[in-house]
């Protein structure tokens, strides 16, 4: 019976031991800290490196996205330029037409 509270004493006062080491800055939380923060840096590292990933192609895509509406533009801007050089065109025949017509039609 002796050797049974013996134990079970000893027992919790590993127990407590145990978690007064692992709250105070002893060597074991020392190291539990050091091993966790080198795996802790390596995920933020990670994760910054992604997120610079994420942010370069969204700027790729937006870079692309002007370009190509730049392209739309200008490719607007000249179809109606030549929409309008047509049309001068036409209002120079026609004037050269009636001019010609003027000119032969015998009232």
């Amino acid at each position: 019976m002796k050797k049974v509270i013996v134990m079970l004493l000893a027992a919790s006062v590993l127990s407590m031991g145990t978690a007064q080491a692992a709250e105070s800055a002893g060597p074991i939380s020392r190291w539990l800290n050091n091993v966790t923060s080198k795996v802790s840096r390596s995920e933020q590292n990670a994760a910054q490196k992604a997120q610079e990933r994420q942010r370069k192609e969204a700027e790729k895509r937006e870079k692309a996205r002007q370009k190509r509406l730049e392209k739309q533009r200008k490719a607007a801007a000249k179809k109606a330029e030549a929409k309008r050089k047509e049309a001068e065109r036409k209002k120079k025949v026609e004037a050269k037409k009636r001019q010609w017509r003027e000119l032969f039609n015998i009232d």
